[in-house]
């Protein structure tokens, strides 16, 4: 077959034919117009190289699915990733068309009769489909439409506008670097409506109690985050999207994002009482989350900062500290400690020297 060359085998598995019938008949298609030969292409945890005869997936299961790609140079040279979610319908025929002038995709009005292009449409890549969906169980159209970006496509690199204050901003800088990266703002268009949190704003007018509390339990900017999102599962999503986002679009403030809404839920102790299925839910979406990153992902990390397992100590020791807490709860957080530990050799035993510092005022 000339239509494309593997990098990541992309067939229908190990499907028996009833499957394979049922996805056919059942299946969306993606067809993607004059992708120029040699760009990386991918759909949610496959990607490969296009060939000449390249033009598209057929076979799609209905429901969210993360489509990406990067321009390829003659020389090799990889562009930033670019990308798009899209719920496919049953049976849809989503047309997309590459723009040489633009290099980007857009939207196309060509229609096609699928079985005239058969033979140049590659099966989803089945054999990845429930890696997939167990990242992205929580993800409705609302999440969706809530945290992407207002053009719908998703850049590894933001484009760059030009800074109309420009010239105030230089005056205002302080080093070279400051002044050069004054002259350009990132399009607000095309970055990620992430939820935020404004600690400040979340303790005005709290007392010396009231503010010690918050930075030792993060209650309060949960509900915040909550009170954004819409509910505590969509709170979820928006942690899956930001994982997503980060792990196959490449967007690394969406890394950032996925740091600072799971460093909010470790350590919010009074959350563990009041709100017990956001944290069996947050437990198996993170075990999932963990489960698909390469092994040598988070020793990276860990090696740099140390932060994820700094903070599952803190949520660890209140799960085992806080008093009146859900049975099934305690134990699926028990049970995912010594997962951890066994899998990715981390220690969460806690020093003396790790226990809290109590000032008298």
């Amino acid at each position: 077959k000339q239509w494309y060359q593997r990098r990541v085998a992309i067939t229908a598995g190990n499907l028996d034919k009833d499957k394979i019938d049922e996805l056919y008949k059942h299946g969306a298609f993606l067809i993607m117009e004059d992708m120029p030969r040699g760009t990386e292409f991918g759909i949610d945890y496959a990607s490969w190289s296009v060939g000449p005869k390249f033009m598209g997936l057929k076979m799609v299961p209905p429901g969210l699915h993360f489509v990406f790609y990067s321009a390829v140079s003659k020389e090799g040279t990889v562009a930033p990733r670019s990308g798009f979610f899209h719920y496919f319908k049953a049976k849809e025929v989503l047309v997309k068309k590459y723009d040489t002038q633009q290099e980007t995709i857009v939207d196309s009005s060509t229609a096609y009769q699928t079985k005239e292009i058969d033979n140049m449409l590659a099966p989803y890549p089945y054999q990845h489909y429930q890696k997939w969906c167990s990242l992205t169980t929580h993800v409705t159209s609302t999440t969706l439409e809530r945290v992407q970006p207002q053009c719908k496509l998703i850049h590894a690199a933001t484009p760059l506008l030009a800074n109309p204050t420009a010239e105030q901003d230089k005056e205002q800088a302080n080093t070279v670097e400051e002044k050069l990266d004054a002259n350009f703002v990132q399009d607000e268009t095309m970055m990620m409506r992430f939820s935020k949190l404004d600690k400040k704003k979340d303790t005005e007018g709290f007392d010396a109690a009231q503010l010690t509390k918050f930075y030792m339990d993060s209650t309060p900017s949960i509900n915040s985050l909550i009170s954004q999102c819409g509910s505590e599962d969509e709170l979820l999503g928006e942690l899956q999207i930001a994982f997503v986002v980060f792990l196959l679009g490449h967007v690394y403030s969406a890394f950032e994002q996925w740091k600072i809404l799971v460093d909010a839920v470790c350590q919010g102790r009074d959350s563990l009482r009041a709100r017990p299925q956001l944290y069996k839910n947050f437990i198996r979406t993170l075990h999932y989350h963990l489960k698909e990153t390469p092994s040598d992902f988070f020793v990276d990390i860990v090696s740099r900062n140390n932060f994820l397992t700094t903070t599952l100590k803190l949520f660890f020791e209140a799960l085992r500290e806080e008093e009146g807490l859900d049975g099934e709860l305690c134990a699926r957080g028990s049970k995912f400690k010594v997962h951890l530990e066994n899998y990715f050799s981390w220690d969460f035993s806690v020093d003396e020297e790790d226990d809290p510092v109590v000032v008298q005022l």
